[in-house]
């Protein structure tokens, strides 16, 4: 009887766990997530991939999918990073090159602009599986918010 409660347990265990790893590796379409952050942002210009290499450090041969936007105008501090690495390594390395951005505008902002900075500081990097998003917006809880829903 005892074996078979055991038996039962560890069955369950591993139900469970493979439930876990099934949600963490789901699937987040970057595209549409950006497109539902629209009515949030300003106009937007999303850099190639050369642009994202050469000004962030984000390499597109460790992503398999990635937007990178700032905002048009160049006054604003604005931007969005939405990065599927191909790895947990690559996704840690994104991880802190967003940190190393956020920090950077940071600085920037501190002395000349203090409305932006304000928004820098609230700035989110969320980090899920492979995933890394970059929010740098005055509306960042409602855009975590819809990033954050598109996991469920």
């Amino acid at each position: 009887m005892k074996k078979c409660i055991v038996s039962v347990f560890l069955i369950l265990i591993l139900l469970c766990m493979t439930a876990c790893t099934s949600s963490e590796n789901a699937y987040v379409d970057m595209q549409q997530v950006y497109d539902s952050f629209d009515s949030y942002l300003p106009e937007m210009v999303i850099l190639d991939e050369k642009s994202m290499l050469n000004q962030y450090g984000v390499d597109m041969s460790v992503c398999n999918q990635a937007i990178v936007a700032t905002c048009a105008d160049g006054l604003r501090s604005d931007e969005v990073w939405l990065i599927e690495a191909v790895d947990e390594e690559s996704a840690a390395t994104i991880a802190e090159l967003a940190q190393a951005r956020v920090d950077r505008e940071g600085e920037e902002t501190k002395n000349y602009a203090p409305d932006q900075y304000a928004v820098v500081e609230k700035a989110q990097i969320i980090t899920d599986s492979n995933n890394v998003v970059l929010i740098i917006s005055p509306d960042v809880d409602a855009l975590a918010d819809l990033y954050n829903s598109s996991l469920k």
